[in-house]
């Protein structure tokens, strides 16, 4: 199975809700949010803070991959719904931007 079939089969997974997403997570998977406030370090640990997220995601969709060898990035679109039934927003109400400024420094010459 190449790069493109594990990250496909992760994804197709998410959507049906089956534990079918976890069939190829390393067992020193990370799962980390770009803020850094979220983190989790192992194939246990990702899988519990991973489900809990996926409680409050109603549809993933695959958008776009691209692969490189082995990277890849994808583009995924999930909604999300709350207990309660309410749905987020789809309008965007604030955009961050979440980089390495050390490499961006360097990039400048600063």
């Amino acid at each position: 199975m190449d790069t493109k079939d594990v990250i496909q089969r992760f994804y197709d997974g998410l959507a049906r809700k089956d534990s079918s997403w976890q069939d190829n997570l390393a067992e020193s998977v990370a799962f980390a949010d770009a803020s850094g406030k979220l983190g989790a370090r192992g194939r246990e640990a990702f899988i519990g803070s991973f489900s809990g997220f996926l409680r409050a995601v109603d549809q993933v969709q695959l958008k776009q991959l691209i692969v490189e060898g082995t990277n890849a990035a994808a583009v995924v679109s999930y909604d999300y719904v709350n207990p309660a039934g309410g749905r987020l927003h789809q309008e965007i109400v604030s955009l961050t931007i979440y980089f390495d400024i050390t490499e961006f420094r360097g990039f400048m010459g600063r």
